[in-house]
């Protein structure tokens, strides 16, 4: 019987993009072995207060330095390209990366930064005898870069789309969501990043109907806040504008269910969970054109057709309307959302470790 490594680090920041992919990604590991038992021991690598079903080991801060924890596993799966927390791998053991995205290639960073992280991927890719890559953008962009790396003659490199805890629960309104009465929203979720591009949504919001307000939820601040706060300040929309920060699943689920829509006009995305998540409500959601948003979004979602503000919104006005005059989109979105399932995902990953150890 051969050990499986799962590592569910990033568990400990659940209100993150890829905290809440590996939370999905146990999530669903949890119910294909329910359902179908597998010959080899599956083993979870998680922070302290996370405690999936099975067996589990536990993180600890000092494993940057020596993490003995996979030394007995036959399959070690780094669930993201900049993990620092296993330095070393068993020589008899193979791996398996996830790769979300290459987007510090295109951040604004300092020399310095950018080689840090490119040697933190490196060190991860260049061990993987198999990549999966999250959308078919990034194995694009992978291939475009592959000269970057010097990866394995016979690594595998494969695609498997993010599958989401798409489930009915709960809802709770946000304690500090107070907007006036008859008023609607926009929301937008993600982390504050220039490459996401929330004082965009500031701008178009300046050419919108005084009764519509823009909800930004968000894990952590950043420089890039001031930027937004700028373009508030310069609209005078300071009473139209809401911040709320690490809101838990109950709140979420309200806020996507009861937003007049969702808009995502970020310019690198390797997936895109919140757009998928608001579809999953029925609800519309705006896009950039940018990297893999098309891929996810497909043809239920609309698209900003330039980052004008005059014409983004143009393009929500326009986006609306047919929203409203469609009345089985809401069922569209609800099944193309669905698309996207955690079980789906945990029976692909799972195909993919059998593949390894056979």
């Amino acid at each position: 019987m051969a050990q499986i490594l799962i590592d569910a680090e990033r568990c400990k920041y659940p209100h993150s993009g890829v905290g809440f992919f590996a939370s999905c990604l146990v999530a669903g590991l949890s119910a294909s072995l329910r359902q179908a038992p597998s010959e080899h021991s599956y083993i979870y690598y998680t922070p302290r207060d996370y405690r999936p079903e099975g067996n589990r080991r536990r993180h600890y801060g000092w494993h940057r330095l020596l993490n003995p924890t996979s030394w007995d596993c036959r399959l070690v799966h780094l669930t993201h390209q900049l993990q620092t927390y296993f330095p070393q791998l068993c020589q008899s053991s193979r791996c398996l990366v996830t790769l979300h995205d290459l987007n510090f290639l295109y951040e604004a960073l300092s020399p310095a930064q950018r080689e840090r992280r490119l040697a933190t991927v490196r060190h991860n890719l260049e061990r993987a005898d198999a990549i999966v890559c999250i959308s078919h953008f990034v194995k694009q962009c992978l291939e475009e870069h592959r000269g970057l790396f010097e990866l394995k003659s016979n690594v595998r490199i494969e695609v498997i789309h993010n599958g989401l805890l798409l489930e009915e629960g709960d809802e709770v309104q946000p304690a500090l969501l107070c907007l006036p009465e008859g008023s609607e929203y926009l929301l937008t979720i993600g982390v504050l990043q220039d490459k996401k591009q929330q004082h965009r949504l500031v701008d178009m919001l300046a050419h919108l109907p005084e009764h519509i307000h823009l909800v930004l939820v968000y894990s952590d601040t950043s420089d890039y806040e001031a930027t937004i706060r700028h373009s508030i300040a310069q609209h005078s929309l300071e009473g139209r504008v809401h911040f709320l920060r690490g809101v838990s699943s109950t709140e979420k689920r309200y806020l996507l269910r009861h937003c007049l829509a969702y808009a995502h006009p970020s310019l690198a995305e390797g997936f895109g969970i919140p757009p998928i998540e608001a579809m999953y409500m029925g609800r519309p959601v705006f896009l950039s054109s940018s990297t893999s948003l098309p891929e996810i979004g497909g043809e239920e979602a609309y698209y900003f057709r330039s980052a004008h503000p005059l014409v983004m919104a143009e393009d929500f006005r326009q986006g609306m309307a047919a929203f409203g005059a469609d009345s089985d989109k809401p069922a569209r979105l609800r099944a193309w959302a669905e698309r996207y399932d955690y079980r789906r995902m945990g029976v692909d990953y799972r195909r993919l470790y059998e593949e390894l150890l056979s």
